[in-house]
């Protein structure tokens, strides 16, 4: 009986377990929240402004990056919103630029590893993604 119920599936499994526990989950929280302040260029994936309705296609990503290094320049989390009021492509712009909670994977990936990096009340620098350029605060 060298093949004996003694060292079964089951039993292998539960040690395995026990001689191998996995490490703990690593760190993204079950939500996050940010808001974002986006520029679209005419390499984006949707080039239209959400605040304005115009096609950004004539916006060159160069021109993009050299207007949110300007606004970066002064930009702090108190006046974040009015800034993104003002000049954000994305819809959130009504809001500040508020895009409330959401989990992991439902940003793209640039945008969420950035949210990620960092820490709560923190102003990122410029982040591409496939709708623009983004300048992002994290706010949860």
């Amino acid at each position: 009986h060298r093949g004996s119920s003694h060292f079964g599936s089951s039993n292998l499994v539960i040690v395995f377990k026990s001689a191998f526990p996995l490490p703990a989950a690593p760190f993204p929280p079950p939500t996050m929240r940010a808001s974002h302040l986006l520029i679209k260029h005419s390499g984006s994936r949707n080039p239209i402004s959400r605040r304005t309705n115009a096609s950004t296609k004539d916006m060159s990503r160069d021109a993009a990056v050299a207007e949110l290094n300007e606004i970066l320049k002064d930009l702090t989390p108190e006046n974040f919103a009015e800034k993104a009021l003002a000049r954000s492509d994305c819809g959130s712009f009504a809001k500040g630029g508020d895009l409330g909670e959401f989990g992991p994977g439902q940003m793209m990936k640039p945008f969420e590893d950035a949210v990620l990096a960092l820490p709560v009340g923190a102003i990122s620098g410029l982040v591409d993604t496939d709708s623009g350029t983004h300048i992002i605060l994290r706010t949860g």
